[in-house]
């Protein structure tokens, strides 16, 4: 990347750490010309840290879900497994179906996503899978059912567990185990 391009970007970053909201959505509207993947835990954080401005939050969202790079699965799947956004886990992976790129090679990260997190989570795990080519080998999928079951051996009253079911019979059908 350019020491130009690097620049606006760092530029955008401080911008999105303002307290001022004009700031920070000046940035916003920059972000889908000049931004780049680098910026997503940074738009996370902003999310997080306004939660009482719903423009700033949609604006986010928007940016998020017309992502359409590859270069945002790693960003991506790296927010998904930082403690810091926890709960933010569902829109992170709805990200992923909104702007039609697929985690093809992080399956475990999803399927682990799933099984720790919510309801909403485990939703989205679900689209994810329904919507993406094959993932791995028929043995990697046989291994995350299990871990399924062993979750819902120990935890057969959790909230998502019928969703968790649902992702079962969603990896059965695509890889006709």
């Amino acid at each position: 990347m350019s020491t130009v391009k690097n620049k606006r970007v760092e530029a955008l970053m401080s911008l999105l750490h303002s307290t001022k909201t004009t700031e920070v959505i000046g940035a916003l509207q920059k972000i889908p010309e000049q931004g780049n993947a680098s910026l997503i835990k940074p738009l996370l954080r902003a999310y997080l840290a306004w939660p009482d401005e719903t423009d700033i939050r949609s604006r986010i969202e928007k940016i998020l879900g017309e992502l359409k790079t590859q270069e945002a699965i790693p960003e991506l799947i790296s927010a998904l497994q930082d403690e810091e956004f926890e709960e933010l886990r569902a829109m992170i992976i709805s990200v992923f179906w909104h702007a039609g790129i697929y985690p093809t090679d992080e399956l475990d990260v999803l399927i682990s996503s799933a099984i720790k997190g919510d309801f909403m989570v485990a939703v989205e795990v679900v689209t994810v899978v329904e919507n993406s080519d094959v993932f791995t080998d028929p043995d990697l999928i046989q291994q995350y059912m299990l871990d399924i079951d062993e979750f819902l051996d120990e935890y057969p009253d959790a909230p998502h567990a019928s969703v968790l079911e649902q992702l079962k019979t969603v990896l059965k059908g695509q890889y006709n185990l």
